[in-house]
């Protein structure tokens, strides 16, 4: 069931790219042979007007066909004929359209489930269920007055004092407020495996507030900017060679990670969807042979006067293509290995 969930998550980020490719492209009236959704055989295809319009047997992601893109292809009106500014245009729209997606579904969940406002005090609003085989001797309502004799003023302070505990396998002596009465605990702090840190395992009290149309607005684009600055981060560690191998996710690493989504309910898919989205944009920007970004590049120099031979940019292109594959056999094996 997982693998169906993930190829329809996969298959609508992807599709939204293409759209976004195929509808720029019909607004500067550059002929398009072909928007296909999935891959392989043809299920189902319909002839409109220069356009064919097709369903097909596997249903991975999607694909364009922009005439005028290959140096052979000389056609009225194709791609390369365009001016640069047309041809900038068209290829960032394919990845205009996954923010915009991402933005959008931001938009939806901001505006459906209103804006949390959390209580900077430091008391537990919620104890979360420990997967060890300790409980959690802090309760609902507890006012967290001293953690190792520091004092706790305000929430943060509780982080950034876990933090800085040199041997987080020692239990904490955590002095509380409960039913107006200060009483001594000891907490010990629960590991996480997947990054491991260390935490408390409580959440702050908090309220939630439905906001309007500017204000769901604003918020969007703010979860948005700082999802990309996460995401453009973790790239570029990747470049850095700052990633261990095992944190790297192929396609079978995507199905899981979705599987796992599903589990949590409609609204954690629907999150991972914007996630997926913004990364498969920013991907796609990357100024690498092949990608959007590697075309976009050279249309840039283009633009401040350094024209590179079509053939020569194919070829470079073409390069790109086998490197991808690459890429993504490396990532599939790895994928293998950390299952």
């Amino acid at each position: 069931m997982k693998i169906i969930i993930s190829l329809i998550v996969l298959g609508i980020v992807i599709i939204i790219h293409e759209l976004g490719h195929f509808l720029s492209a019909k607004i500067f009236k550059i002929p398009v042979s072909e928007f296909s959704i999935g891959m392989g055989p043809e299920v189902y295809t319909y002839s409109g007007d220069k356009t064919k319009y097709a369903f097909r047997a596997i249903p991975i992601g999607g694909y364009v066909n922009i005439r005028g893109m290959e140096k052979d292809d000389d056609i009225e009106n194709g791609f390369n004929k365009r001016n640069p500014f047309v041809r900038l245009i068209v290829l960032f729209a394919g990845v205009f359209m996954n923010f915009l997606l991402a933005y959008f579904i931001l938009f939806g969940m901001f505006y459906s489930s209103g804006e949390i406002i959390l209580n900077d005090k430091p008391v537990v609003g919620k104890v979360l269920e420990r997967k060890a085989d300790y409980d959690n001797p802090l309760k609902l309502n507890d006012r967290i007055l001293e953690i190792n004799d520091k004092k706790i003023e305000k929430w943060t302070d509780i982080k950034e004092t876990v933090y800085k505990i040199e041997d987080k396998e020692e239990p904490l002596n955590i002095l509380i407020l409960r039913d107006n009465k200060e009483e001594k605990i000891s907490v010990k702090l629960e590991k996480n495996n997947k990054n491991n840190e260390y935490y408390l395992g409580i959440i702050p009290q908090y309220t939630i507030r439905k906001n309007g149309i500017l204000r769901t607005s604003k918020l969007s684009l703010d979860g948005f900017t700082e999802t990309f600055k996460q995401i453009f981060l973790g790239f570029e560690k990747l470049a850095k060679g700052e990633v261990d191998k095992k944190e790297i996710s192929g396609p079978i690493g995507i199905i899981n990670i979705v599987g796992e989504a599903s589990q949590d309910g409609v609204a954690s898919l629907i999150w991972l969807v914007a996630i997926l989205s913004i990364n498969i944009g920013i991907f796609n920007l990357l100024p690498f042979p092949a990608l959007d970004g590697g075309r976009i590049l050279f249309v840039l120099l283009e633009l401040i006067g350094i024209k590179i031979d079509k053939e020569k940019e194919e070829s470079i292109h073409k390069i790109g293509i086998i490197l991808l594959l690459l890429l993504i056999i490396f990532v599939t094996t790895n994928d293998f290995f950390n299952l």
